[in-house]
């Protein structure tokens, strides 16, 4: 069975692999104040909404970046070192996927459509501006760096442009007032 996304009169169809998704959420969330993971997001807790949108993606293997009672979990083998370091864990424990979907705790907005475009990429991808989120195929991992940018650079990912009207789903929430601008959009 095969997706198709229709974006702009372009249609992306993708083939269904085996592909895993993980939400990165080992973060202090030092700016938040709170561990972003547990924020209230339309009635239920942020991690569980993210879980949600990989599920909506068609993606049946999904996984959490961090230390979650009651979720797959991968630990980060460098805590609180960022996500570049995260998602080389992630890569190393899920080996035998096709590809592995990452998105961050703190963007509730990111749209399917969005992230189809992204897994229709043969390599994996991400958006011009936006390491994150990012699709991951058919890579052969090198070393770590701190940046996600250079990591995915390092794998020989390319970024895609970002339709427009995809833009608004690309909200990061890192600090209280940033939050509050997500609950209001």
């Amino acid at each position: 069975m095969a997706v198709v996304v229709v974006v702009k009169g372009v249609v992306v169809v993708l083939a269904k692999k085996n592909i895993a998704g993980v939400v990165l959420a080992g973060g202090q969330s030092s700016r938040m104040g709170q561990n972003k993971a547990q924020l209230d997001y339309n009635g239920k807790p942020l991690l569980e909404h993210m879980i949600g949108v990989l599920e909506h993606v068609g993606l049946n293997d999904i996984y959490v970046s961090g230390e979650f009672d009651g979720y797959r979990c991968i630990s980060d083998q460098a805590p609180y070192e960022g996500p570049a370091y995260a998602i080389y864990d992630v890569l190393k424990v899920l080996k035998d996927y096709d590809g592995v979907l990452f998105v961050p705790i703190d963007m509730p907005l990111l749209h399917v459509n969005a992230l189809h475009l992204l897994m229709g990429q043969e390599k994996g991808s991400y958006f011009t501006g936006f390491p994150l989120p990012a699709f991951i195929a058919n890579y052969c991992l090198k070393e770590r760096t701190k940046s996600v940018q250079s990591f995915l650079k390092s794998l020989e990912i390319s970024p895609i442009f970002l339709p427009s009207e995809f833009e608004f789903c690309m909200v990061n929430a890192n600090t209280p007032e940033e939050w509050k601008e997500v609950l209001s959009a």
